[in-house]
């Protein structure tokens, strides 16, 4: 795969998005339109990066990871996306309808990454870059999501020109050797599907108010094949309603949580704290298992892993800004320590 046509691709269709937008009627908490009423919720874009900087430095397992996102406000007028949504028959025909488009890539290493031939036994250097596609129907009770991701693993993704052009600028890195065994190229297809359990509006416990928001996901594709399960808890004020569960996974990110205005009638200013975790059964990741169809590095993966989230996230107006640390339990046998990485959020909403 041309790693410059997928790129050229993906900014095509966001360059078309982003002209054929336009603003449409309101909508209320119950999806219903309040036009005159109720602002409507526009679109909005972002960006978050993920580095283990913040977990150590430690320069290790997944070591990276960047996306920028657009997403269409709650009512888009054109293209007629809906049949999309409409595909799927459990997704209430009255809701709320968004679509997503990013561009991300991710990067993953070694414990040492000094090595010139790394360990054999220790996870392999990788890389992957994608363009994304996700459809979001949101219900007063539930919210559903779907997401599309093509693109590359091995040398077409960039990762080790982005690790070692980052480790030359950052004071006291350590030079990246051993990327001359990262996987081959190969094209990848991931769909993605999440169901998430939400309230119309949180509960109020004393001053703040509080809501636990369960969910269920899972994801088929050469790239990653897994199952999951698992639960957000939230604690703040003037909480917009989750549109998705805040727990990050691998290649399958999350950056449309916070897409929902704060409600009509509210402060501008709206926070909350959290505390998020997912059990995943997997089936296959090709960060460690390796390529599909050629021999590469590979690693005996633990087909049972577990995943903690706990952040923090402040919206005014427009402008929201999220930081979270996240844990992942071992993933491979062998594997020296957790997970740890942090990841910050910015969003800018129309």
């Amino acid at each position: 795969m041309n790693v410059r046509c997928l790129w050229r691709a993906v900014g095509v269709l966001a360059l078309g998005v982003a002209a054929g937008s336009a603003a449409g009627p309101a909508t209320a908490q119950d999806g219903t339109s309040q036009e005159g009423t109720t602002p409507r919720s526009g679109p909005s874009i972002g960006a978050w990066i993920d580095n283990d900087l913040f977990g150590g430095g430690t320069d290790r397992y997944y070591t990276n990871g960047f996306q920028f996102y657009y997403v269409t406000g709650d009512k888009p007028t054109y293209g007629n996306l809906d049949w999309l949504a409409n595909l799927v028959p459990w997704i209430e025909p009255g809701g709320v309808r968004r679509y997503g488009f990013a561009i991300g890539q991710n990067m993953y290493s070694p414990s040492d990454i000094t090595k010139r031939n790394p360990d054999p036994t220790d996870r392999p250097f990788a890389g992957w870059l994608y363009g994304r596609l996700s459809v979001i129907a949101e219900a007063p009770r539930q919210v559903d999501r779907f997401d599309l991701d093509l693109g590359v693993v091995g040398p077409a993704s960039l990762a080790e020109q982005t690790q070692k052009a980052v480790h030359k600028i950052v004071p006291g890195a350590r030079k990246p050797e051993g990327w001359g065994y990262q996987l081959h190229n190969e094209p990848g297809l991931i769909l993605s599907y999440e169901h998430v359990w939400r309230d119309e509006r949180p509960r109020t416990v004393g001053p703040f108010e509080v809501d636990l928001s369960p969910h269920v996901a899972g994801s088929v594709g050469n790239v990653l094949t897994f199952a999951g399960a698992g639960a957000t808890l939230r604690l703040g004020g003037n909480m917009p309603a989750p549109v998705g569960a805040l727990i990050m996974r691998p290649s399958m990110s999350i950056p449309y949580q916070d897409t929902t205005e704060a409600r009509a009638g509210r402060p501008e200013f709206a926070w909350y704290v959290y505390a998020s975790a997912e059990g995943r059964a997997i089936a296959r990741n090709i960060f460690l298992d390796g390529n599909t169809f050629r021999d590469s590095r590979s690693v005996n993966k633990n087909p049972l892993v577990a995943a903690f989230q706990l952040g923090v996230s402040l919206r005014y107006g427009r402008f929201g800004v999220t930081y979270a640390q996240n844990f992942l339990s071992p993933e491979f046998e062998g594997q020296k320590s957790y997970t740890n990485y942090g990841s910050l959020r910015v969003s800018y909403q129309f």
